[in-house]
């Protein structure tokens, strides 16, 4: 990877969000990270450029996945989305999934979501 993708995590745990952070920025990517869907949305009206968003299913209270990624796109955005039950899976998959995802600038879910939606960038 030549430049470094910038990701938006959207994540509720400090914990999660700071061993996010160091992982991201080891293999390559440069995170930003919002704590509700609310946060991150603002942070996009904002002007903050992104390759792509991180989006946690779980954080309570929040709006859903579904519900995030219908604003955004309502707001004229495209950025893809990738909707995870616990983005700390990322540990797990890694830089494959990010690149694959990032790489086919389309919309994930995984594991199991609801909000599966085509990004049509």
């Amino acid at each position: 990877m030549n430049e470094r993708q910038r990701l938006l995590v959207v994540d509720d745990s400090a914990g999660t969000q700071a061993t996010l952070s160091d992982y991201l920025d080891r293999i390559g990517y440069r995170a930003r990270f919002a704590s509700s869907g609310e946060q991150a949305l603002a942070l996009l009206r904002d002007g903050l450029q992104t390759d792509a968003v991180v989006y946690d299913e779980a954080i309570q209270p929040a709006m859903s996945g579904r519900a995030f990624v219908e604003q955004l796109r309502s707001d004229g955005k495209l950025t893809p989305v990738l909707l995870m039950t616990k983005p700390f899976q990322l540990l797990d998959f890694g830089d494959k999934l990010l690149r694959m995802w990032t790489d086919q600038a389309r919309t994930v879910s995984a594991p199991a979501s609801a909000a599966s939606t085509a990004d049509s960038r």
